[in-house]
């Protein structure tokens, strides 16, 4: 290889070819039980619910879903996936690490099905319903729920406030573990943004996008995250292991579901 463009070339054959050989396979695989998967649905999700659905009513399947409730506890949490930079330019043997350490290699990694491997996992399911808490109960609540995380007898979402301790938050200042959707005000916007923006004759107003914390509390108009536990009690189903509680770590019940 000697240009780019060489380059590019190699990785599309590597990459895109066997795409397209396991786009077609998987297009027979659905064509076959009667879903176009170009054309119903578009989405792991979509083709799963269209796979589940097809005949349900003639099997005599009990079909229900989450109620208003519950729908938009859950739907208020999505704030998708993190896109960052955290840092604009390397070079082996010229730059160094945080300013200290000499960068002596660059090597990248892609992760890939990341989607596939969360859908193989137990998920909450079945009928469910959503538990308020009054003010004057929450932290009987909360010291309950952190006992049957611990154990891992609760499965099910729960709106919390969560913070990461003051001692620990140096060691996240690079990746925020919780996210929330948040309006960006001007004053915020770094130097060289604003400079990318001039060149691109961008203006730089407030804009609402999804911002690491490591704070995030119900009382500000932003839900938390909904935390997926990790086992059932009893003869519910499984949840998926996800969130761990971190020793000393506070939590405060919004609401609970799935109890």
């Amino acid at each position: 290889m000697r240009t780019f463009a060489d380059w590019l070339r190699y990785y599309n054959n590597l990459d895109v070819g066997p795409g397209l050989e396991a786009l077609e396979k998987m297009k027979s695989f659905y064509t076959e039980r009667g879903i176009d998967i170009l054309k119903d649905a578009v989405s792991l999700p979509g083709v799963s619910l269209h796979y589940v659905l097809r005949g349900a009513i003639e099997r005599g399947e009990d079909l229900w879903s989450p109620d208003r409730e519950g729908y938009g506890m859950l739907k208020r949490v999505v704030v998708g996936g993190p896109s960052l930079v955290f840092t604009r330019y390397h070079e082996a043997g010229v730059t160094r690490i945080r300013g200290q350490s000499l960068c002596k290699k660059i090597v990248g990694y892609d992760a890939n099905a990341l989607y596939l491997s969360t859908m193989l996992r137990e998920m909450p399911c079945r009928r469910g319903r959503v538990k308020n808490y009054i003010e004057a109960r929450l932290a009987e609540a909360a010291e309950v729920l952190v006992e049957q995380l611990k154990r891992g007898e609760w499965s099910g979402f729960a709106e919390v406030d969560i913070e990461i301790p003051k001692p620990l938050r140096p060691k996240f200042a690079e990746m925020c573990p919780f996210f929330e959707n948040r309006t960006i005000p001007a004053e915020a916007v770094p130097e060289h943004m604003q400079e990318i923006f001039g060149q691109n004759g961008q203006k730089v107003w407030r804009r609402k996008k999804a911002c690491g914390c490591v704070v995030s509390r119900t009382d500000s108009g932003v839900r938390a995250s909904a935390a997926v536990v990790r086992r059932s009690r009893g003869s519910c189903d499984k949840g998926v292991q996800n969130n761990r509680l971190q020793p000393r770590q506070t939590v405060h019940v919004v609401r609970g579901a799935g109890d």
